[in-house]
């Protein structure tokens, strides 16, 4: 007979005890496994076997997945949704690119210099990366870009360096030089894990406001469907996926400081927006945001939270000027002015948004329902969601004040990208908004159709891509859908309004007189069918003849027209070939553009080139009315005359602008 109060079954009174403690462990060592995999990636870089790096990616996966099993409600961070974005991480980590290059050799140099050879001679930091050096105008070698870069890299660069050192101490053979392998690899692999740790701040931030589905679509899609991807992944030492975390903990800080005025939260907020800073200068409008809260929010009690904000930014100013104050001298200021390259024009800021050259909604159409997004937001938190515009207007604006808008070889819409984290919350709010009313998208799909359809008719009934009783395959439906959509354009070009038009023209067609990847070259072969864009013959030519192997076309009358694409306005000198047809009838020429009669020459018998000049008053974006006006016509000057009413013959115009071409920003000093 049991005794009252004791254990029936000794053995198994410590088995529940041992279930509720070995099952804790489980998330802890999931993350430790993902430590593990981020040093085993390194060992590629000390010529070791990256296959430990793959075996310990699938263990962190399926120790993940036992503790969604038998872990539930004790896990503290990890769920499903959080597990698939580790799982797309350890995927993309494997294919992160392993060489520092473009911008981020200058980021490197001064970290590699101070941390190794304890100096400020950059030389043998770009001898040593095969780059070319930066040099000052008075021919000093020199980094143009702030420090940011090299205080996030420092860490990682350290860790690389004494890795390299126990293996050289274990008979390794790479050096411990801040060149080999292993110090490319932690550094570009550090690049990707800040971009991945300001994903998982925006995810956290969303699922509070939107609940953990919205929030694992939203991070997926701001990290896979715009530039961010490539600039963690396929150009990881550039400082965008750097600059996208720093934002997001600006983010995320500024909203846990906004319920409080004490000054510890904001001093956080103002150290996040130093980092920001550092990282890219431009970055620093969005320091507006929160400034403008405290003070539009609190009023009289902003002044000690603010001035605490300020702080940071202040301090990571004075680490910049030190820099600069020690590698320049007292002079620092007009030698950074001239290495920054940075000309300032007039802001291109449709051209930022639309363009086919790199536009942020035209190549990255996301963006387009994230901003809605804030427009949505602004009905729930007014303030808030107004600042989120303002910080996107200010930093558009600068970025769309460079002279090179389209910023250079850039995937996208590189330099805003600091905007990811307030990306991701306008696409938060747009897709809870989808989620409550599944009308909308399905209205936005339906209208997509329809479009699709109604230009579907014209195509058939056109039989431009197989006859009427013949299959249309979509290899030839598409190209012919964006044909129809062309020339619808270039029907509303009257009642467009100009910059619009050349938007819409630059991504259907693109095809310009001497820039963009479509250009003419400057060249109108008026003898010559044009494959490319024949729409640049335009009325009263006769139709393309040849006398040997020369090509010409000749006016229909006094006046012959054509149109002219041109996006960026300059000045122009302008050379046409061109003869004298009848001998018996002298012809002189007038180069009449959008109206404007801009000079002319008398034609001779024999074919010559002829030289004018094209004011750029006299030009505006888009098509241009090029007319040449010729003072005669046989049939109205030579009585009896049958033949064509044409008293001269063009052969070709060349374009050729007083400036720069637009596709080439002048190069920094």
């Amino acid at each position: 007979m049991e005794h009252a109060g004791s254990d029936p079954n000794p053995s198994g009174a410590l088995a529940p005890a041992a279930e509720r403690r070995w099952p804790t462990w489980l998330e802890p060592a999931f993350l430790a496994l993902l430590v593990a995999v981020w040093l085993a990636s390194l060992s590629a870089g000390l010529g070791l076997s990256d296959a430990w790096r793959s075996r310990l990616s699938w263990s962190a996966l399926a120790v993940g997945a036992l503790s969604l099993v038998v872990m539930g409600a004790k896990r503290r961070w990890l769920d499903g949704p959080r597990l698939l974005l580790v799982a797309v991480a350890l995927w993309s980590f494997a294919d992160v690119y392993s060489r520092i290059g473009g911008d981020g050799v200058e980021y490197y140099v001064p970290l590699r210099s101070i941390l190794l050879d304890h100096d400020l001679d950059f030389a043998n930091d770009f001898a040593g990366l095969g780059a070319s050096p930066v040099k000052t105008r008075a021919g000093e070698v020199t980094t143009r870009f702030p420090v940011g870069m090299a205080l996030l890299w420092a860490p990682h660069f350290l860790l690389a360096h004494g890795l390299a050192l126990l293996a050289r101490a274990c008979g390794g053979v790479n050096p411990a030089d801040g060149f080999a392998p292993i110090y490319h690899l932690a550094l570009t692999r550090a690049s990707f894990l800040y971009g991945l740790a300001g994903l998982l701040l925006v995810e956290n931030l969303l699922r509070h406001l939107y609940g953990r589905g919205v929030a694992l679509l939203a991070t997926l899609a701001i990290w896979l469907a715009t530039p961010l991807h490539f600039y963690m992944e396929v150009n990881p030492s550039m400082a965008h996926a750097a600059s996208a975390f720093a934002a997001a903990c600006l983010l995320v800080t500024w909203r846990r400081a906004r319920d409080t005025v004490r000054v510890g939260p904001w001093l956080l907020v103002g150290c996040c927006g130093g980092v920001l800073a550092l990282v890219r200068t431009y970055d620093a409008a969005l320091l507006a945001m929160p400034a403008l809260d405290l003070l539009i929010r609190e009023r009289r009690r902003a002044w000690q939270p603010l001035a605490a904000f300020l702080a940071g930014p202040a301090l990571a100013a004075l680490l910049q000027a030190l820099f600069w104050l020690v590698i320049y001298g007292p002079g620092f200021v007009a030698i950074v002015l001239q290495q920054s390259g940075a000309v300032r024009i007039a802001p291109h800021i449709l051209d930022v948004l639309f363009a086919a050259r790199h536009g942020l909604f035209t190549w990255t159409p996301l963006y387009l329902v994230a901003a809605l997004g804030w427009i949505l937001l602004v009905r729930r938190e007014r303030l808030f969601g107004a600042l989120l515009i303002l910080g996107f207007t200010l930093t558009l604006t600068l970025t769309a004040a460079t002279v090179d808008w389209w910023a250079a070889d850039s995937f996208g819409q590189r330099r805003l990208l600091g905007l990811t984290p307030f990306f991701a919350l306008g696409l938060g709010e747009a897709l809870a908004l989808a989620c409550r009313r599944p009308l909308v998208p399905l209205a936005c799909l339906i209208a997509t159709l329809a479009f699709w359809t109604i230009q579907f008719e014209y195509v058939f009934n056109s039989q431009v891509v197989a006859s009427k009783n013949q299959a249309v395959t979509l290899d030839r439906l598409v190209p012919a859908q964006i044909d129809a959509s062309f020339h619808d354009l270039l029907r509303a070009e009257k009642w467009l309004p100009r910059p619009v038009f050349v938007l819409l023209y630059d991504n259907l067609k693109g095809v310009w007189l001497d820039e963009g990847s479509h250009s003419l070259d400057g060249l109108i072969d008026v003898g010559k069918e044009t494959q490319e864009f024949p729409d640049v013959v335009a009325r009263q030519w006769y139709g393309p003849e040849s006398d040997g192997e020369q090509t010409f076309r000749r006016p229909r009358g006094r006046r012959a027209s054509l149109r002219v694409p041109i996006r960026t306005v300059d000045e122009f000198d302008v050379t046409l070939r061109a003869r004298q047809m009848l001998v018996e009838l002298p012809v002189s020429v007038n180069l009449v553009v959008n109206g404007v009669d801009v000079g002319g020459t008398q034609l001779t018998p024999e074919w010559r080139e002829y030289k004018l000049s094209v004011p750029a008053s006299a030009l505006h974006s888009g098509f241009n009315d090029v007319a040449l006006s010729f003072s005669a016509a046989p049939r109205a000057d030579l009585p009896g005359y049958q033949g064509k009413n044409a008293a001269a013959a063009v052969d070709w115009l060349r374009f050729v602008r007083h400036g720069p071409s637009p596709d080439v920003p002048p190069s920094a000093p």
